[in-house]
């Protein structure tokens, strides 16, 4: 009976039996790739307009690797250039089973990429982005089109750090308050407590975005920081932890220590005022500038000494004003002039200036006055020591040799005046000015040398027109008649032709 029962259910068994095989077969067919192609490539090409021999494009033995000198000019082939990372990627990552690729490229850039910014910076992705590399290009200065321009560190700081969605594509809803990125720098700040004083919002007040340190402060006007002031630390002069209000402007509520420390001089024993502006700035606290009396006021070399030079033994009431007050040995010393043998006053600043004491200038008697190149050293013409009287003011007294030895022309030889202020200037001896007795200096006689007229080497004074307007006397006889007074000789051609002309 078993048995007729297993018989009538053969049939069914084996149909359950072939399910099962089928089944095992159809997963097997999952599990290995068809044709060696493995998943992890991506979706299978649809390969229906492709050339029927494989070997173009694959290798033999596999179909996942491409022949190793496969190339494909896409450009040439779609009409479509493949420019930057596009040229690199693979063809599966637009060429795939979603359907024919120019669907999606019709989409720009939307077609492939997924939009991280939430359609909240647009769609037209190249205003920001370019095909070489998804970095967005000038994000410094497209950020300056926003209300928070990146200045200083905030152009070198990662997006996330203002933008916690940036690493998903999401920049908005940053904030522009400092105080919203920065609450921790101003909660640890203790030199002044941010907290403690108030100071919660609107860092731009004290900081700049360049750097957080050092920040500026507006100052009471009634005591500006300026110079050595500025720069520092709040607490170099509030030194009561946040306590900014009830410091005197007095100079003295800060300085009374160099007050009383400074010896150069002694402020306390010369009895100078606390009023320290009077004298130093806030550049630093030296050089000091003091305003000394007008009855001697310290100029040039007077000027930048220290103060005991002349107030010696820091006693600075009754000091003399004359010269010879600090100069006497000055005045005894001197030897060009000696004068003290010569008994010049010691009112110095008579001949000399507070710039310097060598280089003094005397009254030179109106006489002979001391121009151009006569400014020179005393001992220069008074040549005896110690005596400055008696001398000639003649030209010759001390130019004789320079008169001597000039040869063009030779001064001796032609009889010249030794007033040689007639032709030379005191200036310097050359050039030389000469204003000839005669006129006969124009016309063809211009520029002619003296020895051209004056070739008589016995008497360099004499001339002869005939000398070089060789005329015969018979022509010229002949020319003359009946003018009055002609005579054949060089004294009388000159009365008719003073100027050498007809």
């Amino acid at each position: 009976m078993a048995i007729l029962n297993l018989g009538v259910r053969w049939p069914m068994l084996w149909r359950w039996v072939l399910l099962l095989l089928l089944g095992v077969v159809v997963a097997c067919a999952a599990l290995v790739p068809q044709h060696g192609w493995d998943a992890n490539f991506g979706p299978v090409v649809p390969h229906d307009s492709f050339p029927a021999d494989c070997s173009l494009c694959h290798q033999a033995g596999g179909w996942h690797q491409l022949r190793a000198d496969f190339t494909y000019d896409h450009q040439k082939a779609t009409g479509v250039e493949l420019r930057g990372a596009h040229a690199n990627a693979g063809c599966l990552l637009c060429h795939n089973d979603r359907g024919p690729v120019q669907q999606f490229a019709a989409q720009g850039c939307a077609g492939c990429h997924a939009d991280p910014h939430l359609d909240r910076l647009g769609r037209n992705c190249g205003d920001c982005h370019q095909e070489r590399t998804w970095t967005p290009n000038d994000a410094i200065a497209r950020h300056d089109r926003t209300r928070f321009p990146l200045v200083g560190p905030h152009a070198a700081a990662a997006c996330f750090r203002c933008h916690p969605g940036a690493q998903v594509g999401n920049f908005a809803g940053a904030p522009v308050e400092c105080s919203q990125c920065h609450r921790d720098d101003r909660d640890r700040t203790v030199d002044p407590n941010h907290v403690q004083l108030g100071y919660v919002d609107r860092c731009e007040r004290c900081h700049v975005p360049v750097d957080w340190r050092p920040a500026r402060f507006d100052h009471p006007a009634s005591f500006p920081l300026t110079q050595g002031h500025a720069g520092r630390s709040c607490r170099s002069c509030h030194q009561t932890p946040n306590v900014f209000t009830g410091l005197s402007t007095d100079c003295a509520s800060c300085h009374a220590d160099r007050y009383t420390n400074a010896l150069e001089p002694a402020h306390g024993s010369a009895g100078f005022g606390t009023a320290c502006a009077q004298c130093h700035g806030s550049r630093g606290w030296a050089p000091a500038s003091w305003p000394h009396p007008t009855t001697f006021p310290l100029t040039f070399a007077h000027a930048g000494r220290r103060c005991t030079a002349c107030h010696a033994g820091q006693v600075y009431q009754g000091t003399s004003g004359t010269c010879s007050s600090c100069h006497l040995a000055a005045f005894q010393n001197t030897r060009n002039p000696n004068h003290v043998q010569l008994g010049y006053p010691t009112d110095c600043a008579a001949c000399h200036r507070t710039a310097s004491w060598r280089g003094g200038t005397s009254e030179h008697p109106a006489t002979f006055p001391l121009q151009n190149a006569h400014q020179r050293a005393c001992s220069t013409c008074h040549t005896t020591p110690g005596t400055y009287s008696g001398l000639s003011p003649q030209c010759a007294a001390c130019h004789q040799a320079e008169y001597q030895a000039t040869s063009n022309p030779p001064h001796a030889a032609y009889q010249m005046s030794t007033q040689c202020q007639q032709c030379h200037g005191t200036a310097a001896w050359r050039p030389a000015t000469f204003v000839h007795r005669f006129p006969i200096t124009s016309g063809e006689h211009r520029n002619l040398a003296c020895f051209d007229c004056h070739d008589n080497a016995a008497n360099r004074a004499q001339f002869e027109c005939i000398h070089c307007h060789e005329h015969r006397q018979t022509k010229m006889n002949d020319e003359h008649r009946g003018v009055s007074g002609y005579v054949w000789a060089s004294a009388n051609c000159y009365q008719c032709h003073p100027r050498g002309r007809h």
